[in-house]
């Protein structure tokens, strides 16, 4: 926990040095996560492909911004999820996963299991569902053309649901 909050710290440290601000830091960690779960593992995923001799769909650069309604919401910092891409899928899953865990340990917690035993599990599930809290913007409170869209809504609680039954089967094999 401590090289965590120092590794944090450090980086907040020398962003707001740099002359940025606590709230660009911030969406900057939101980045990461994002690109982590996204570009990084889809292209990995294409490289692993490619090595094998399969086929990949390859990559195209398209227009960011499009509209003044998009351009406006990227001037104020708030995440733009409109468009359905593939790419959000498992982020999705990674923002509904935490968010159960932490809750489900946050009900343990409540009934009087053993907290020292789920500090960390809470900490990192909660610093996680934090991190994530515009992809819950972006799939429930939010009703402009930036938010997450249906599909990929219902595909991610698809995934989990499944990923839920595999696990509970593998558990009580």
């Amino acid at each position: 926990m401590f090289l965590f909050l120092g590794a944090y710290g450090s980086d907040l440290l020398e962003f707001i040095v740099e002359g940025g601000t606590v709230q660009r830091w911030w969406n900057d960690q939101r980045m990461w996560t994002i690109r982590v779960l996204s570009s990084y593992l889809f292209a990995f995923l294409e490289y692993f492909l490619k090595c094998l001799g399969i086929s990949t769909y390859g990559f195209s650069l398209t227009n960011k911004v499009v509209d003044d309604e998009q351009s406006k919401r990227y001037d104020q910092g708030v995440f733009d999820f409109g468009v359905p891409s593939p790419m959000f899928v498992p982020i999705t899953v990674a923002a509904i996963i935490n968010l159960v865990s932490f809750f489900m340990g946050l009900m343990q917690v409540l009934k009087g299991s053993n907290s020292e035993e789920l500090f960390l599990q809470m900490s990192m599930a909660g610093f996680v569902v934090v991190n994530c809290m515009p992809i819950y913007e972006a799939v429930v409170l939010r009703r402009d053309k930036g938010r997450m869209p249906v599909k990929i809504t219902t595909i991610s609680t698809c995934l989990v649901l499944t990923l839920y039954v595999l696990a509970s089967q593998v558990l009580f094999i």
